[in-house]
């Protein structure tokens, strides 16, 4: 996710798949580099290599609502900001969710290539995940906060010196 300056100093969200007719079109097509069209455009260079890797995969370029699905992978992205970067209302962005199930047997993507940079990755856990592991360690009691080693150091040496 890229996040340029607008003409107004405003802060606006971009995602590549958000450019996909651009994307389709220069490189896909007329086989611009990804790196140079990124540039041109203002985003993420990764992020549109794996974006342009997605669409040369497929024998015709996905619906705007099932490369929303793909950025929908990052747990941090909301409604708001997937509408944003798409250009659509929230209203679509909730209703593209909804149809979730739907859309992925329409328009299979092979799950591997949904994952477009090094970010996030096949087999990540959830937030919400992260969350009952972290609980289930300290409930366990298995979670002790160790200082690395020249913390201990660097302690002792100050305990000696007092």
């Amino acid at each position: 996710m890229s996040v340029p300056f607008g003409v107004d100093a405003e802060i606006r969200l971009q995602h590549s798949l958000a450019f996909a007719d651009d994307l389709h079109r220069r490189v896909v097509i007329n086989q611009e580099s990804a790196t140079v069209v990124a540039m041109s455009l203002g985003l993420d260079i990764q992020q549109t290599k794996g974006a342009c890797r997605l669409l040369r995969s497929l024998p015709v370029k996905p619906s705007p609502e099932r490369l929303a699905l793909v950025v929908m992978r990052d747990y941090g992205l909301d409604n708001r900001d997937i509408a944003e970067m798409f250009g659509r209302s929230p209203r679509w962005a909730y209703l593209v969710r909804e149809r979730a199930v739907e859309l992925r047997e329409a328009e299979p993507i092979r799950w591997d290539l949904e994952y477009l940079d090094d970010g996030l990755q096949p087999g990540d856990p959830t937030p919400s995940e992260i969350l009952e592991q972290a609980e289930a360690l300290r409930v366990a009691g298995t979670y002790r906060s160790r200082l690395p080693s020249h913390r201990r150091e660097l302690n002792a040496f100050v305990q000696e010196c007092a």
